[in-house]
């Protein structure tokens, strides 16, 4: 049993080191631009796939920009098919916001 219970601990404690998991969360613009706030919460990690509705967007027509704050790393990942993506990490231990922007076609 006291085996048992050091390895509830132990897999406790390397999770909450790890920071959870990575959530993905999906951004659709059926505008020209379209600006989202997103909430990271302590040593959080989110992935964003972003795509204009209604529009066969490409590389050359639409495009992502992920701006993090001090104590936060954003990492474009690229573009797949008709999605952009973006990975953001928020290093600190409390909540931040990560601005991104999706510019869809006949924007530019």
């Amino acid at each position: 049993m006291k085996d048992l219970m050091m390895t509830f601990v132990l897999g406790s404690a390397l999770s909450v080191l790890a920071g959870g998991a990575i959530a993905d969360v999906d951004l659709h613009c059926s505008q020209s631009k379209c600006v989202y706030n997103e909430e990271l919460g302590p040593s959080q990690t989110k992935t964003y796939n972003a795509y204009c509705s209604g529009y066969q967007n490409d590389p050359s027509n639409s495009t992502l920009y992920c701006h993090p704050v001090e104590g936060m790393t954003c990492t474009f990942i690229g573009f797949y098919q008709t999605h952009w993506t973006c990975t953001c990490t928020n290093w600190k231990t409390k909540e931040q916001h990560a601005t991104i922007d999706l510019y869809c076609p006949g924007s530019k």
